[in-house]
């Protein structure tokens, strides 16, 4: 299954300054729970900053024409998706950055979008737009409820 997996403010910020523009631990969690044991997909100036290379406990490939100290890199997104596959990997996450979604969002089947209770001033990464008709919710997880509050949204392809 090929999964977004991403925390967005109110305007679908994701990003400023190559970084996550908010502090929710819980959310962190949640995206570890969720990835562990999965192939997960990155653009090279997410690896970059990644305080920790690699992800443990998960095939980290990254896509990049410029290349990078990863151990697994490809050209494009589908040889990023087919690699993971390769390895035996059934579960594969797209974790950013903007043009990773833009590009993973046709290819994926479900989308975990943790919902930031903030505005981020100045924010200079966004996800992408998405026709809400072709998607269904499944269900929906408070993360955390003190500033900011936190609540997952599990999306399933219709």
């Amino acid at each position: 299954m090929i999964s977004l997996i991403v925390g967005r403010d109110r305007n679908g910020a994701i990003g400023k300054g190559n970084d996550i523009p908010w502090h929710a631990p819980e959310d962190m969690q949640f995206f570890k729970r969720e990835t562990l044991g999965g192939a997960i997909v990155m653009g090279r100036k997410t690896w970059d900053s990644l305080p920790f290379k690699p992800l443990k406990n998960r095939m980290n490939i990254v896509v990049t024409s410029q290349g990078c100290d990863a151990e697994f890199t490809t050209s494009s997104v589908s040889e990023a998706i087919e690699l993971a596959y390769e390895h035996g990997y059934r579960r594969v996450y797209g974790i950013g950055g903007a043009g990773i979604y833009r590009e993973m969002i046709a290819f994926a089947e479900r989308m975990l979008i943790t919902e930031v209770d903030l505005e981020v001033d100045g924010a200079d990464t966004f996800f992408p737009t998405f026709d809400a008709r072709n998607w269904r919710v499944l269900g929906e997880t408070s993360l955390r409820e003190s500033e900011p509050k936190c609540r997952a949204v599990e999306y399933l392809r219709r």
